[in-house]
């Protein structure tokens, strides 16, 4: 893939170009003598220590890795001479970055990737041998002290040089120079100047022609990088698993805050999403409170859309069906590359999907799952994260489902009455403070004791769900509606007003009288009506929950008196009495 050529990319090949151009020419310009290497063996030893560092590189911030061989740059610089030691640390670098770029191929193989194979060989390689040649390298007659001089004068121009070189060209890209300097090149300089007098150690040995110390202080400064690269990668394991259990934390004290079922959904999906910043969806498959034993619900959220979506699938069904049976996490890379089917829960485009089962009872009781649009997106951490995060799920997600069993009508599917009493205590408060209005709508099917008598309790039943469900259909999501008791439906209305309240009843009104529910299976078709008491604060006067309440249900019995199939309306005057009758034409 070639991308724009950005000032970044101009950069990055302008100075791998120029860095290798100062080595060719010098190598075609010098005498042989100054280009002569100093043996095989002893280029040899210095061209392995330095790819063994290189291979032990560990990360010091998201996009760079520190590797401490600036030391044995220096003493390939003192020991071979500029030129030399500039051709190998070029080639050195060269093969490490190609390395790495055949290791990201999975990514993809573009210009800038082999840009910067390019100038990282290139430019280090000229920066060790034009430093060098400038400080100017001891040679074996100087002192101790002219060495560690003369050594520590390379390094610790070479390590500002380079890193100014590099932040100019992050900043090219974007990153600010007061970031690279804090979280990159002062702990790369400190640590590499820490180093430093090794190298000093180094040159002494190579020049005191003592091969046996030179080897071993060379293999002892590969150890000394492969402890940095150790304790680096056990901080970075430390932070990854406080992170995780901050997450934990977090996700806990929301998860026990969620008792309704919707709630508790938003609450899994963000928490999911932010612990596994590479999902873009997130899917809950679980029983729900029906407790079905062959379909599975799956309440699924796109992050992109910011959508929720529920649909319901068989227990056997797709790649979930694989976990529950198998009762283990899968974790798939690549669903392009492969013949699995994510049944009826599947997002198109879906490249990496990783589910987990949830566990209620020492049975699987669904999956958590986390999709991306990218191949190989998840990690086996982020495995162990959601395997953690599903623990939790379980839990609240037991409690959500007893919630809603104990505060959800079996039969309609409508709140108890109980959760109606709690919900108008809270919404009187609410708008007593707030000042704004709310309404409550009290209803009741019209003559249902006698269709009970006539045709059966089951076809009252029938009645019953149908009548819920057009209720449910009606209203909006901030609404509430509860069976009150019998036959008798009452509607909470947040932020409505009396007149905005009686058009929402009426609509339902209009919707009952206008369905047909069939008896039986093979029963006769029926024809139902219902009657509506409309109260509303503060235009009722009602000064409790209670009050409002018992006026709405005044408003009701009103509308049974008047002729049933009607919304009444009710509203205090300096009389304290109420009119309004609203019947359909």
């Amino acid at each position: 893939m070639i991308r724009r050529l950005t000032p970044q990319l101009g950069f990055t090949l302008l100075v791998g170009v120029v860095g290798w151009a100062v080595l060719v020419a010098w190598s075609l310009t010098a005498p042989a003598a100054a280009s002569a290497h100093h043996g095989p063996v002893t280029f040899g030893v210095f061209l392995a220590v330095i790819l063994a560092t290189r291979a032990m590189a560990f990360r010091i911030v998201a996009d760079s890795v520190l590797s401490l061989d600036t030391g044995f740059h220096v003493a390939a610089a003192a020991a071979l001479g500029p030129l030399a030691a500039g051709q190998l640390v070029a080639l050195a670098l060269t093969l490490d970055s190609v390395v790495r770029l055949v290791r990201a191929r999975r990514r993809g193989i573009d210009v800038e990737r082999v840009g910067y194979v390019l100038y990282f060989g290139g430019l280090t390689g000229a920066l060790v041998a034009v430093v060098a040649w400038a400080v100017g390298p001891p040679n074996s007659t100087a002192s101790e002290l002219e060495v560690v001089c003369r050594v520590l004068a390379i390094g610790g121009a070479l390590l500002i040089v380079h890193n100014a070189v590099q932040g100019a060209r992050l900043a090219l890209g974007g990153r600010a120079v007061g970031a690279f300097l804090r979280g990159q090149a002062l702990p790369g300089i400190i640590a590499e100047l820490a180093l430093l007098p090794l190298a000093a150690v180094v040159v002494g040995l190579y020049h005191g022609q003592r091969p046996l110390g030179f080897g071993l202080l060379g293999a002892t400064y590969v150890l000394i990088n492969l402890v940095f690269n150790r304790l680096s990668r056990t901080s970075a394991a430390l932070r990854a698993r406080v992170r995780e259990l901050e997450i934990l934390d977090t996700t806990a004290r929301g998860l026990a805050a969620s008792l309704e079922l919707q709630q508790l959904v938003a609450t899994v999906a963000r928490e999911t999403l932010r612990a596994i910043p590479a999902a873009e969806t997130m899917a809950l498959v679980h029983r729900g409170a029906e407790r079905e034993t062959d379909h599975f619900v799956v309440d699924c959220y796109d992050r992109d859309r910011d959508v929720f979506t529920r649909l319901r699938i068989g227990r056997t069904d797709g790649v979930t069906g694989q976990v529950v049976a198998g009762q283990e996490p899968l974790r798939l890379d690549d669903l392009a590359a492969s013949s699995i089917d994510l049944g009826p829960a599947g997002a198109e485009g879906v490249r990496s999907w990783l589910g987990v089962p949830i566990f209620m009872h020492g049975a699987c009781e669904g999956v958590l799952v986390v999709q991306s649009r990218q191949a190989a997106a998840f990690t086996a951490q982020d495995q162990r994260l959601l395997a953690s995060l599903a623990l939790q799920v379980a839990a609240a997600l037991e409690n959500a489902h007893l919630y809603e069993m104990a505060m959800v009508d079996g039969l309609t599917g409508l709140f108890v009455r109980r959760y109606f009493d709690a919900r108008i205590e809270e919404e009187f408060e609410r708008s007593r403070r707030y000042g704004t209005a709310f309404a409550v709508v009290m209803m009741d099917i019209d003559d249902f004791k006698r269709l009970n008598d006539t045709h059966g309790h089951l076809a009252g039943d029938r009645v019953l769900r149908d009548v819920a469900a057009i209720v449910k259909n009606q209203m909006r999501g901030v609404d509430t509606a509860a069976r009150y008791g019998g036959e008798e439906l009452a509607l909470i209305l947040p932020r409505t007003e009396l007149v905005s309240a009686l058009n929402q009843a009426e609509r339902v009104r209009a919707a009952i009288a206008d369905h047909r529910v069939a008896s039986s299976d093979d029963g006769p078709v029926l024809s139902v009506t219902a009657s509506f008491g409309i109260a509303a604060f503060p235009e009722s006067g009602a000064t409790t929950a209670e009050e409002l309440v018992r006026r709405a249900d005044r408003a009701l019995y009103r509308a049974k008196k008047a002729g049933k199939n009607r919304c009444e309306l009710y509203w205090s005057d300096d009389s304290g009495g109420s009119r309004a009758a609203i019947a359909p034409n």
